[in-house]
């Protein structure tokens, strides 16, 4: 492989590079100064185009050629040059997007410390313990569903009257219309449940009376009675069943509890001077 200056040369000759060597000596005819050599150096080593052969690698699986090396080249320099300029502009003063471009890296700087540390199990518990409900299997039911119709005043109030009279052990003798889902349900989860027949219909199986018909139950669809045959709870939440959950929740609120103990920090140097409307 060729050395790398040997691709950086051609940059020489590019008319952004003269223009930029214009630019800086109208500046220092301008104002009377020399220009901050950092600002006005940009340097391409072998670092950098080491840096920019493995990005193409990553996203082409193949290093570039001597020309499309050279490309990357100047379209680095051609970044820094519209960057430091803008910069020298006041461009990025009172632009939205490039402060919470900003923000945002503050934000991941804050919480990188927190974003690496790895929880101990007693960690775990504790959080764990702190909220098992949050962490709870939801209950498994088996059940038959007799679906009526689409919900009506009337359907509903024939319903509750046919639950009202019907006897212990006896099936409602109101027929529904035909209907995509099964009849009957056996061992499935409550998330299931809400995913066929919608939040509503599974809350409110919570409340419904287990092997008895109860009703009318509202679902996406319309109407239904229900009979519970078994209503079976969860086992209590366990830490080797949900660790990896349980560590995505620790570190999620050790960043946030990082971000605000470092916003807090820097607050201290600041003095916030609120006036609000009349």
């Amino acid at each position: 492989m060729t050395s790398w200056w040997t691709r950086v040369a051609p940059l020489l000759r590019e008319p952004l590079v003269h223009f930029l060597a214009a630019g800086a000596l109208i500046f220092v005819v301008l104002s009377g100064r020399p220009p901050d050599a950092g600002e006005r150096r940009i340097l391409v080593n072998e670092a950098l185009v080491t840096g920019l052969v493995n990005g193409y690698v990553q996203a082409f699986r193949r290093p570039p050629n001597d020309e499309e090396l050279d490309g990357l080249i100047r379209d680095y320099v051609r970044g820094e040059v519209y960057y430091r300029e803008a910069l020298r502009l006041g461009l990025d003063r009172d632009d939205e997007v490039v402060k919470k471009r900003l923000r945002n890296k503050m934000l991941a700087i804050a919480g990188a410390e927190a974003e690496a540390t790895k929880p101990s199990d007693a960690d775990l518990q504790a959080l764990l313990d702190k909220n098992p409900a949050r962490y709870a299997q939801p209950p498994r039911y088996t059940l038959e569903q007799r679906y009526l119709g689409p919900d009506s005043p009337a359907l509903r109030a024939a319903a509750k009257q046919q639950i009202a009279q019907l006897k212990p052990g006896a099936a409602p003798a109101l027929t529904g219309e035909p209907f995509p889902l099964p009849a009957r349900l056996a061992d499935t989860p409550l998330f299931d449940i809400a995913s066929q027949f919608g939040d509503e219909f599974a809350a409110a199986l919570a409340a419904a009376p287990v092997s008895q018909w109860s009703g009318p139950v509202q679902s996406g669809f319309g109407l239904h009675l229900v009979r519970i045959e078994r209503r079976e709870a969860p086992p209590p939440p366990r830490l080797e069943d949900l660790r990896q959950r349980l560590e995505n929740d620790w570190r999620s609120a050790a960043v946030r509890k990082a971000e605000e103990d470092n916003l807090t920090a820097l607050l201290k140097g600041y003095d916030v001077v609120i006036e609000r409307p009349r």
